[in-house]
């Protein structure tokens, strides 16, 4: 099996767009090379040549080569993990050309759980995949997992290991899943008493998802400090991973005529939910809203759209330049932090 990956580091990036740099220099001789090289089993002959490639297109992104599933190779350009890289992982993916019978192409790392049956070298040690166990708890919200990694090759060495188990993960559930689900990856030294193997983390995965709900819009009402009440109208599940490329956070701050609760009258309401519908209707595809606040005279509406998408953000400034004093504030916010608080 062909495995490599290489983090880029830092360095300078090319003149223009980096990634249609990438995709124009793959047509003109990186399939070859990498092709040619990759069947020999000769990486040093495309490892200096990719990682300055991959380094242009953003600092932090990594590469791996592997065995294709469609096709004779795949090539995985991945964030690494890192929320702030994955909008550019996907646009490297959405450039690229279509599968031939030679690449294939991937923005995040895909399930490979036949990694458990080997034996790997991890940064100098060796370890024994197959007899890697974890222990999965449900978190309080009933969303997602903490998870504990035994293997009987760990020491303690948490920086070393840490960094193992998030790949073993990886190799389990795909790097995406790993961000749906795992809320927190602890190494443990010592095996638990109710820990399974490891290849049957991915099955208590699919258990948890088949028992939430479909998703859709949840209403929560509550109070602030000062005893004004607050509704908040949001999106569940809330996950950024489903919408990488929606980067930009917009919060778009409607005042409108108020009761004595700050809450809005019947005529405001209907004008309010007539700007929501119009501005969804307006954004399609290039966004999405996520959740809606209401509280002291004014509605505050979340939206999330591509940072390098400008028509999207157009249409979100346009509709606070014609509905004055509506305002909008715009954020890059690619791991959806400013919502976390009505997850």
């Amino acid at each position: 099996m062909a495995l490599f990956s290489r983090r880029a580091r830092p360095g300078r990036a090319h003149r223009g767009d980096p990634i249609v740099a990438f995709w124009q220099w793959w047509a003109e001789e990186g399939e070859d090379l990498l092709t040619t090289a990759t069947r020999a089993g000769d990486f040093e002959a495309y490892v200096d040549v990719m990682t300055r490639k991959v380094r242009a297109i953003a600092h932090g992104l990594e590469w791996e080569t592997r065995t294709g599933v469609d096709a004779e190779h795949t090539l995985c350009v991945s964030s690494g993990g890192d929320p702030a890289l994955r909008p550019v992982a996907e646009r490297w993916y959405r450039a690229s050309p279509p599968s031939s019978r030679r690449w294939e192409f991937i923005p995040a790392r895909s399930a490979r759980p036949d990694m458990l049956d080997s034996t790997i070298t991890y940064r100098g040690r060796t370890f024994d995949l197959s007899r890697t166990r974890v222990h999965a708890a449900v978190t309080l919200k009933g969303d997602g997992f903490i998870v504990s990694v035994y293997n009987p090759g760990f020491t303690g060495q948490w920086d070393d290991e840490h960094g193992l188990c998030v790949l073993l993960l990886e190799w389990l559930l795909g790097e995406d899943d790993v961000e749906r689900w795992v809320r927190r990856v602890d190494c443990i030294v010592n095996d638990v008493v109710d820990s399974v193997p490891a290849v049957d983390l991915p099955s208590r995965v699919a258990g948890l998802a088949r028992t939430l709900p479909a998703p859709g819009w949840l209403v929560m009402q509550g109070t602030l400090g000062a005893g004004d009440p607050i509704l908040v109208r949001v999106l569940r599940p809330l996950r950024w991973i489903d919408h990488p490329r929606f980067d930009l956070h917009t919060a778009l701050r409607v005042p409108f005529d108020a009761d004595e609760r700050g809450l809005p009258r019947p005529e405001a309401l209907a004008t309010l939910d007539e700007l929501e519908e119009a501005l969804v209707r307006a954004l399609g595809p290039r966004g999405m809203l996520v959740a809606v606040e209401t509280s002291k005279g004014a509605r505050t509406f979340h939206f999330y759209s591509d940072s390098e998408d400008q028509n999207g953000r157009d249409v979100l400034d346009a509709a606070a330049r014609e509905r004055r004093p509506v305002s909008a504030r715009h954020a890059l916010d690619p791991g959806w932090r400013k919502v976390q608080d009505f997850a």
